[in-house]
């Protein structure tokens, strides 16, 4: 981690040239990020608040405040399998930490979800007409919980890509499913007693709920429940920070 720190300058340099490559030469340049949930926004509000009618009540808002943070996730995630192998011609000419790569992906996620906040909570207090209430503050600790279990698994798939250049597509097929096993677009409290399981089964079920109860249930999370999401993200950084120096030293042969 003290290498991590001694690079800081070029984790964020990453983080800079991915922003600037993804809005290179448009016109709008950053504010796309800005434009791009607005339309989900305004979109998803039009279909469930007057086509597809049903669900949760203000369903739209309830969609977002799950659809948000799981892109992140899944974008961070997917991002992540080439953060090794896409970088190899660097790794094999330059003597740096390989960690700064997937941690610079998380980053640059990191930095595409905040710009939807940006619109999100405007909208949610304008448009949705929700009221502002003390248990959003809970957000903040769910969303630093949701960065360290994020960013574990991306030490994961970074390096099990490496090794395995299927993992990329794996993921790709894994995140689809883990989607609908997610409570993201349907209240699981509406799901059958017996398929509930699997739905629990699925980590990132308990960092749904707790962004719909912090955000739109308007409830504090208990201290045990936040231990619960603690223990998924620290146990998620273990595993994969260890794995990742474990194998790191085999990756420039490899790429």
């Amino acid at each position: 981690m003290n290498s991590l720190f001694r690079y800081r300058e070029l984790v964020r340099n990453l983080v800079i040239k991915d922003l600037k490559l993804k809005y290179r030469d448009s016109v709008l340049g950053f504010l796309w990020s800005l434009a791009n949930p607005l339309l989900l926004i305004v979109v998803y509000s039009f279909v469930f608040g007057h086509i597809l009618r049903g669900g949760p009540p203000n369903f739209a808002f309830f969609l977002m405040v799950g659809i948000l943070p799981w892109t992140f996730f899944a974008q961070a995630l997917m991002m992540s399998t080439g953060s090794i192998v896409d970088n190899g011609n660097l790794i094999k000419k330059v003597a740096l930490p390989m960690e700064v790569f997937p941690l610079a992906t998380v980053l640059f996620n990191l930095a595409q979800f905040g710009f939807a906040l940006i619109v999100f909570f405007p909208m949610a207090l304008l448009y949705f007409r929700v009221p502002v209430a003390l248990s959003w503050l809970n957000f903040f600790p769910i969303l630093a919980l949701q960065i360290v279990f994020t960013l574990g698994l991306c030490f994961m798939v970074s390096t099990a890509t490496v090794f395995y250049r299927d993992v990329r597509h794996f993921t790709e097929i894994l995140l689809m499913l883990l989607f609908w096993l997610t409570p993201i677009i349907y209240d699981v409290q509406t799901i059958p007693e017996s398929l509930r399981t699997a739905i629990y089964l699925n980590p990132f079920t308990y960092f749904t709920l707790a962004y719909q109860d912090a955000l739109y249930h308007n409830t504090v999370s208990s201290p045990h429940n936040l231990l619960a999401l603690a223990l998924l993200g620290l146990s998620s950084l273990s595993l994969g920070f260890l794995s990742f120096m474990y194998s790191k030293t085999r990756f420039p042969e490899e790429v």
